[in-house]
């Protein structure tokens, strides 16, 4: 939900929209409020289930479970996620 300056609340996606292009605005997605996009699958167990504990790769957006990391991963990364697959990439 997005609120413009004059008081009138949007409810829509944000693929939608582009980031904001002022300097003084964090652009950086509060993890709490991300989500996985329905379907996705853990690129490890290849289970879609968990999505709430799922991190996209910022790079390639495959899915991995935070538990199925080596090792498990506890809490959510701030900022981009590069996932092992696109580091060993380059």
């Amino acid at each position: 939900m997005l609120e413009g300056h004059d008081g009138v609340v949007w409810k829509d996606h944000v693929r939608n929209y582009v980031p904001c292009h002022l300097p003084n605005v964090d652009g950086i997605i509060d993890p709490s409020l991300a989500m996985a996009r329905a379907g996705l699958r853990c690129m490890l167990c290849g289970s879609k289930g968990g999505a709430t504990h799922i991190l996209v790769c910022d790079r390639c957006s495959r899915g991995w479970h935070m538990a199925c990391m080596t090792p498990p991963m506890d809490v959510v990364p701030i900022g981009r996620w590069v996932c092992p697959r696109c580091i060993l990439e380059g």
